[in-house]
């Protein structure tokens, strides 16, 4: 999974970044226009449990690579830098994180607002879009000057000049109805405002309870751009994360806090993205996939390795907590709890599986 996480200069972002990541900080990131990597795991108790009972050699958990990028101001979409990031990493992303500040007001001549920071990077993202939007479609019109255009080139043409229109309007790609052919068009260009998007605000200790209560009211107002905003406090939630384990808990419940910070973005970012974990375990190894929510049997077998997918031949299931109710595969053979499924049985989140194939 592959995220970039975009925002507005002083908004806590690279903060935010080095809080996900569990990375220190350098004095000088803040004034880099590169974009940063930073790797981790998604916290996984269940995998923990399956390597305890199956004796694993080794744990393996869902990664999620975050990306850093240069401030996202307004007209930044007409910058060589921002183009040059966007190329750099973002553009491949699978979704975006958005930090908007929320901290801080007596720094900020206009003010703390949000939702007008979120409408700022979105209408960024959404002139971005147009810039290579309109060239492909001037192409396509000096092409079919010289030549028609084929089946595939006019439909390209027909649905681009739909997502001009909409773009034209100020609205964000995510928000296009498109048929499924139409959508895998439009992929090969990774627009940006296609992506899905989580805003996070990044509040101060003084202002997280407040940015909390707030977020109710600013999520019915994101609604139409498909954006869905949570609330923490960078800062705040990374002094935590440094704590023993111990303190964390007394900390967190003094903040109106009951889950970290990494956990609820990972989290938020999941649900974002439509996706769900299933697992494997032995000897050699228990592990945590992620899958497409309402994937297949097949789909799943594909995720461990393409192999598996095209000699598919049955998938053996059990589901978590019956495996681990049951002491493990002897016990749920015996209640009968160990099924045969074939290709298009739906994966569900927890799901155990062991994949017979023909290779």
């Amino acid at each position: 999974m592959n995220i970039g996480i975009i925002g507005p200069a002083r908004s806590g972002k690279t903060t935010t970044f080095h809080l996900l990541t569990g990375t220190l900080p350098k004095h000088a990131d803040e004034f880099k226009r590169e974009v940063q990597h930073g790797t981790t795991h998604v916290p996984d108790t269940r995998v923990d449990r399956l390597a305890e009972m199956s004796n694993s050699k080794k744990s393996t958990y869902v990664t999620v690579d975050y990306l850093d990028t240069p401030p996202l101001d307004a007209g930044a979409s007409k910058s060589e830098w921002f183009t040059a990031a966007m190329e750099g990493g973002v553009k491949h992303s699978e979704a975006l994180l958005l930090v908007v500040r929320a901290f801080g007001a007596d720094e900020i001549s206009s003010g703390l607002d949000p939702l007008r920071d979120i409408s700022t990077v979105q209408e960024e993202l959404v002139l971005a879009d147009m810039i290579i939007l309109e060239k492909r479609i001037e192409k396509l019109d000096k092409q079919r000057r010289v030549k028609p255009l084929s089946v595939e080139e006019k439909l390209e043409h027909e649905v681009l000049a739909r997502a001009s229109e909409h773009l034209s309007a100020g609205k964000p790609l995510r928000t296009l109805t498109l048929e499924h052919v139409e959508k895998k068009m439009l992929r090969g260009f990774q627009f940006i405002s296609e992506k899905p998007l989580l805003a996070l605000v990044n509040a101060g200790d003084d202002t997280l309870q407040k940015s909390i209560s707030d977020l109710t009211n600013l999520n019915s107002q994101l609604q139409p751009l498909q954006i869905h905003a949570i609330a923490l406090s960078a800062k705040l939630e990374g002094e935590i994360a440094n704590l023993p384990a111990e303190e964390q808990t007394e900390f967190m419940d003094d903040i109106g806090v009951h889950e970290l910070a990494r956990d609820r973005v990972l989290r938020a970012s999941f649900e974002m993205l439509g996706l769900q974990s299933f697992l494997t375990t032995g000897e050699k190894e228990s592990r945590a996939w992620p899958m497409e929510k309402g994937g297949t049997a097949v789909d799943a077998a594909g995720v461990i390795h393409t192999d598996l997918a095209h000699g598919f031949i049955r998938a053996e299931v059990v589901h978590y907590n019956d495996f681990v109710r049951e002491g493990g595969y002897p016990g749920c053979k015996q209640k009968g709890l160990l099924r045969l499924e074939g290709k298009e049985y739906i994966v569900k989140d927890g799901d155990i599986l062991l994949i017979r194939h023909s290779g």
